[in-house]
């Protein structure tokens, strides 16, 4: 068997509907083939699932393989995953999304080369966000470094589009750190993007877009109803990296590393600007943001008074809803709210003239 510089991680919960296009996006050339393997992780689904990628392992016996278990959720098969993997590489792709054919090439030769090869704990890579026929809707870009480069190069537009799709991690900084997801809940990719980062020091740029995010795949976790009901586990989520940034990560290597604080920051304010602007229209309980609130306080004080000064404009006029919620949980957030549903109004009001 051909050493595997590459291993797919494919979560896959009743995915009958798009796992074919997935897999397909990774049949390549014969040579390229036996470079890397692909575990498709079927999280005991009620359909076609688990036979579809049967299908693929039958005619690709080295590259696909199936593992069926009981369902777990997301974290629980990149878990089993990464337990199975032989690829001196790692990446997961969602069932639901899919590669650029002819990039995935050039990206399996990119991993080949001996700088890369030897060197690099991490390998970002452009992504582009489709629709469900697969047609471009935006490439998101990474800055470009020539050779390889530190997280602390990359830029702030950089960090705020550092998700999964961008990732290829080295498959041993993961293993030496006994890196596990939080099984049974769902928006862990989140730990994904930032724990193993803390014991990155090498990266690369691979700069192509090969991830293909598919973009209003039905009940998809992001979709703004779903989202709602589920924001807890999201909550849970962003607690428990909290929780390794302020406890488990040793305060020299946040010194060194502005990247994690930065990141963090990005995710603990897209949590409040969920709950009290994006999704406030599914009233999503506010008791669980007071308790998430609550951890960040006592446990990151520092970001916890960093995240008062993030403001937004709705309206033309200018909010602070951080600091706002957290000094007048009734009073500012009912003036915030009449400007947001006049700014809905408004704008609604433009696109049907």
């Amino acid at each position: 068997m051909k050493e595997k510089i590459l291993t797919l991680i494919i979560p896959a919960y009743n995915m009958e509907k798009y796992l074919d296009r997935c897999l397909s996006s990774l049949v390549v050339n014969d040579e390229s083939m036996g470079r890397f393997e692909a575990l498709v992780i079927n999280d005991g689904s009620k359909d076609g699932t688990s036979e579809i990628g049967r299908r693929y392992e039958g005619a690709y016996p080295d590259t696909f393989r199936v593992i069926d278990k009981e369902n777990g959720h997301y974290g629980s098969c990149v878990n089993r995953g990464l337990a199975e993997a032989k690829g001196t590489f790692v990446k997961i792709l969602d069932a639901d999304d899919s590669f650029d054919n002819d990039v995935f090439t050039s990206f399996l030769d990119f991993l080949m080369t001996e700088d890369v090869k030897t060197r690099a704990d991490v390998i970002i890579s452009d992504y582009t966000e489709v629709d469900n026929r697969r047609t471009p809707l935006k490439t998101i870009s990474f800055s470009k470094h020539d050779h390889s480069f530190s997280k602390n190069d990359l830029t702030s537009n950089d960090k705020k589009e550092w998700f999964i799709h961008a990732l290829t991690y080295r498959t041993s900084i993961l293993r030496e750190q006994n890196y596990r997801q939080i099984e049974g809940i769902s928006y862990t990719d989140q730990e994904w993007a930032f724990i193993p980062m803390a014991y990155a020091s090498v990266l690369f740029s691979f700069g192509k877009p090969l991830y293909l995010y598919t973009k209003g795949v039905e009940n998809q976790s992001v979709e703004p109803a779903i989202h709602a009901k589920n924001i807890w586990m999201e909550m849970n989520v962003i607690k428990e990296i909290i929780l390794f940034y302020s406890g488990a990560l040793p305060a020299s290597a946040k010194e060194r590393a502005p990247f994690l604080r930065d990141r963090l920051l990005i995710i603990v304010e897209s949590i409040y600007q969920l709950c009290l602007l994006t999704l406030r229209k599914y009233k999503v309980p506010l008791d669980a943001l007071e308790d998430f609130d609550n951890c960040l306080k006592t446990n990151c004080p520092g970001e916890y008074a960093i995240t008062n000064r993030y403001s937004t404009t709705i309206a033309k006029m200018k909010f602070f809803p951080i600091r706002n919620w957290r000094e007048n949980k009734r009073g500012i957030m009912l003036l915030q709210n009449l400007a947001y549903d006049f700014a809905d109004w408004y704008n609604n009001l433009k696109l049907n003239h």
